[in-house]
């Protein structure tokens, strides 16, 4: 039973897709994760399912205005909710974020996160949310010295990704170690260490920025 009507959010070849909420599924339907579904999608399916997703979760957010709390109304023709009481708009979220790969030689620094959980063997890189008035260069210096005590170097933008997890837009870079002596944030991170490129630990999987920074040094 459909919950709402099918919204259609892009295009493949030639077709309209997009994304819809159901209240309930047949017992012989089989579901797969979102992440798992992103994991064996090429780049274009990839953005269309970020894309939908993050319209469906902005739909949600927006559904009452947070000025006057009157219930919105879509805009047809753009990817925003308008109060007809008191016609404020609301774009749908992005959250610009950076992740880095801190480099010293061949080796690279990894790290484990609480949230993954201790039986978790999965390293991964520093990352955080840019907070207002930085820019992505300051955010990376920032967040690298918070979570491990480190200082750096030159920077460099390798590329981005939208992750819809709810509304991420991440921004990767490769960095220089420059000083200082690895000091754990152990509210987030339960393992850190230096890693030879030649012997990468259990890395994220191919898809996810992580992996792609790490594939691009090893």
């Amino acid at each position: 039973l459909l919950q709402k009507e099918p919204l259609v959010t892009g295009y493949w070849h030639g077709k309209a897709v997009g994304i819809v909420e159901l209240l309930t599924l047949p017992p012989e339907v089989h579901t797969t994760s979102i992440r798992s579904l992103l994991s064996v999608s090429n780049a274009n399916v990839y953005s269309l399912l970020s894309h939908s997703l993050q319209i469906l979760n902005s739909r949600r957010e927006h559904a009452f205005c947070g000025c006057c709390g009157h219930e919105k109304n879509v805009k047809v023709g753009e990817w925003v909710m308008v109060c007809p009481e008191c016609s404020h708009h609301a774009y749908p979220r992005i959250s610009p974020c950076v992740i880095v790969l801190v480099t010293k030689g061949d080796e690279m620094l990894l790290v484990r996160h609480h949230r993954h959980g201790k039986q978790s063997t999965m390293h991964t890189l520093v990352a955080g949310f840019i907070e207002p008035g930085e820019s992505a260069e300051t955010a990376v210096h920032r967040e690298v010295f918070e979570e491990t005590g480190l200082t750096l170097g030159r920077l460099r933008y390798c590329f981005s990704q939208s992750w819809p997890f709810p509304h991420a837009l991440m921004m990767g870079f490769h960095a220089e170690y420059e000083s200082g002596e690895l000091v754990l944030e152990e509210e987030e991170l339960c393992f850190g260490g230096w890693f030879h490129r030649d012997a990468p630990p259990d890395l994220p999987p191919k898809f996810t920025i992580a992996r792609k920074l790490v594939d691009l040094f090893i």
